[in-house]
């Protein structure tokens, strides 16, 4: 008995892997309609739920788990709140400086940069190695930020949360990205999985998105950075500790 249901498992496996088969529709163009959109929004807000593995040295691959609010806006600013189960994070951007905080060490640091969001996460990136997270996003065109593409399919309608989306694969000289982008005429992001198959034990990274606004009305006070008592600035070297 225990046999037949292996073999009626192994099965289902194949069938399911056989019948997947890759349509015709662009997947540049859909992920590109999706990107063009967020970039048409003058105030974005979106909930994130994320999983990422840990290899360990002895090879275990470890599953954890976090959360991410995004308030923006192209012309006021921008407030992060993110936490997983190894780290925390805040970061505040007013038009003029951008603060980041670490809740669990109570430091923080206040960074000099001016202009758009998307100007600002850039020169916080190359003056100091600093990449927060969703910047691709922010900055407007996330396949302009990945890697060379390799290949990409459009794998066909599937679901991501409960939504039918058209689900697409790009493969990299270094990783693998899926995206979920929901069907019909306001097509958002849904899911994003990368694949980082060149570091042993493939880890991935899982992001869902909740809860788009792509009309927010934001509180400008929301990007003023609110520093908890005790909190300690720190300093910061640029890129390469010139």
């Amino acid at each position: 008995m225990l046999k037949s249901k292996y073999l009626l498992l192994s099965g289902v496996l194949l069938y399911s892997a056989t019948t997947c088969a890759e349509s015709t529709l662009d997947p540049f163009e859909l992920a590109r309609s999706a990107s063009d959109r967020l970039s048409e929004a003058s105030s974005v807000s979106v909930h994130v739920e994320k999983r990422f593995d840990v290899v360990l040295k002895n090879g275990a691959k470890v599953e954890y788990s976090g959360a991410l609010q995004v308030l923006s806006s192209k012309s006021a600013g921008l407030f992060m709140d993110y936490g997983d189960d190894l780290s925390a994070r805040q970061v505040w951007y007013d038009g003029s400086s951008m603060t980041m905080l670490d809740p669990l060490k109570n430091l923080y640091v206040t960074i000099p940069v001016e202009g758009s969001v998307a100007v600002a996460l850039t020169t916080v990136s190359e003056k100091h190695g600093l990449d927060l997270p969703l910047k691709p996003l922010l900055q407007d065109n996330l396949l302009e930020k990945m890697e060379p593409v390799v290949r990409a399919s459009h794998l066909g309608i599937h679901d991501a949360e409960g939504e039918p989306c058209h689900h697409l694969l790009f493969l990299g000289e270094h990783l693998d990205m899926q995206l979920w982008i929901t069907t019909g005429d306001a097509p958002l992001l849904r899911k994003l999985v990368v694949t980082l198959w060149e570091i042993e034990g493939s880890p991935q990274q899982s992001l869902t998105f909740h809860d788009w606004n792509l009309e927010a009305v934001i509180d400008p006070e929301e990007f003023e950075a609110q520093l908890p008592d005790g909190a300690m600035a720190i300093e910061i070297l640029p890129a390469g500790g010139e």
